[in-house]
């Protein structure tokens, strides 16, 4: 064997090692766990499979609100021959049947982008919306603080991918199965908080009683502890120890029926919210935090506007997001295009951290949903805890509470009065951006790369090529030499 040979024969194999071994290089930054902006507490609440349209196709976010705003309409449902057959939940109703779900279903509802396959794929349980007979205590919070338009869910599949989407920035799965296959812990969102000494926790009703997506992620054993019960999340609100990265979940643990997944009764998830958002909202952690309330999929409801591709990576279905902060625009829609990868997007921006892999690093971030600067007429940029005496008595005492049912409808609800009025915000009533980690140069500074595995990617497809060309041809060679 020549040398020549050999170095290409060690070259291939050093790749293969890269390729199997992952490789993280750690951001030099000194501002690296530091916030950018006055959040130093973000809290993600995934709750589960409603489209945009199936929630918020109605919703009136026009400014000419009336407590008669149950007849009027944001036009989310354009001209299409499947309209005539969209149901709207009745009145006095809370829950629809399930859709057919699935990636099959899901790409056959897409089409193509033509977003007219819903009725004869996910069935007629697909064409079922809310109204603000059902919704107005979700309509509230959009209401009063700030909502995306156009946000997406990561794939066009179920929960498992798009809940790994949200943690890791990619999934190993393409449906709800497994796992084996396993994400490195070193490849998600907590892996690389872990490596910034940013704190986190992940809370579920009773971790005892499982965690769901998180056995996917080897190597999480080791940090048990920042998995923790919905109690522990109270506690921390009402003490001011909360971490400042948390997820907490509706669904796992041994919880039911809060997550809103058809055919549980939305108002049990509205209550559940209502208690995380108030509990926050009266604490010593109000000032510093931002809540992110968004859907993991659309589960097969009809949605109007066609996923968009980022980065290469088609997205799924767009589903609700609100974003509820003392600095969270009021009666704000965003237009920005945004997925669950911008969540991971908008820690690593807030934190000073490198983006996560690529696809984060073209997310967009939600920051046109906030104002840091600009003042209201009281003089103040964070805005006080909201006013919301009209609907305490639907608030929960507790955040695990008994389920009871509506006590009628509770469309008088919506809408509250503004915090603000709304001819005197200091910002524009709609708006997007297109900040991402890619446009924010001195993120790319020093050694700042993604740290998703060499074997996630289109380089280790091409070394398995060249190492199943040139292994072979040239052990041949090699051992006609020695027979000779």
């Amino acid at each position: 064997m020549t040398w020549k040979k050999l170095l290409v024969l060690m070259l291939v194999i050093g790749l293969l090692l890269t390729a199997l071994s992952g490789v993280a290089f750690a951001n030099t930054a000194s501002s690296a766990g530091t916030t950018k902006t006055p959040i130093k507490h973000a809290v993600f609440i995934m709750m589960e499979n409603h489209s945009f349209d199936s929630l918020f196709g109605t919703y009136p976010f026009h400014r000419n609100l009336t407590a008669t705003v149950s007849g009027e309409k944001y036009n989310m449902f354009p001209s299409s021959t499947q309209l005539s057959k969209l149901h709207a939940v009745p009145n006095g109703t809370y829950s629809t049947p399930d859709p057919l779900e699935g990636y099959s279903a899901y790409h056959m509802d897409w089409n193509n982008g033509k977003m007219n396959g819903f009725l004869n794929n996910s069935g007629p349980a697909s064409l079922y919306y809310f109204n603000v007979s059902q919704m107005s205590l979700e309509w509230d919070i959009a209401r009063e603080f700030s909502m995306g338009a156009m946000y997406f869910s990561s794939t066009l599949s179920e929960t498992i991918p798009n809940r790994l989407y949200s943690l890791a920035g990619y999934s190993p799965v393409i449906n709800d199965y497994g796992p084996p296959p396993y994400i490195p812990l070193s490849s998600t969102i907590f892996g690389e908080l872990n490596s910034y000494n940013v704190s986190w926790g992940y809370y579920v009703k009773n971790p005892a009683d499982g965690t769901y997506v998180l056995p996917f992620i080897q190597g999480l054993g080791s940090h048990s502890s920042n998995i923790r019960s919905w109690s522990t999340f109270a506690s921390e609100v009402s003490s001011n120890t909360l971490p400042s990265v948390s997820w907490v979940s509706p669904i796992s643990g041994g919880a039911s029926g809060y997550s809103q997944h058809p055919p549980d009764n939305v108002f049990y998830g509205e209550q559940w919210l209502l208690y995380i958002i108030n509990a926050i909202m009266h604490s010593p952690e109000w000032n510093s935090t931002a809540i992110f309330i968004t859907y993991d999929e659309g589960g097969g409801f009809y949605d109007s506007v066609p996923p968009p591709v980022v980065a290469g990576n088609q997205l799924g279905f767009r589903v609700p997001f609100i974003v509820v902060s003392p600095y969270a625009k009021e009666n704000y829609v965003s237009t920005t295009v945004l997925s669950h990868t911008s969540l991971i997007s908008f820690v690593d921006y807030n934190w000073n951290i490198p983006p996560l892999n690529r696809l984060v690093a073209f997310s967009n971030i939600p920051l046109d949903m906030f104002d840091f600067t600009a003042k209201y007429q009281s003089g103040a940029v964070a805005r006080p805890p909201l006013n919301m005496s009209a609907i305490g008595q639907f608030i929960p005492d507790e955040l695990a509470f008994p389920q009871i049912g509506p006590n009628g409808s509770i469309a008088s609800a919506f809408p509250l009065q503004p915090q603000f009025n709304l001819s005197t915000l200091p910002y524009q009533e709609t708006g997007s951006s297109s900040d991402n980690m890619s446009n924010v140069t001195d993120y790319f500074a020093g050694n700042s790369t993604d740290i998703v595995p060499f074997y996630n990617t289109t380089y280790f497809l091409s070394a398995l090529l060249i190492a199943a060309i040139a292994i072979p041809s040239i052990i041949i060679r090699y051992g006609s030499r020695v027979r000779k």
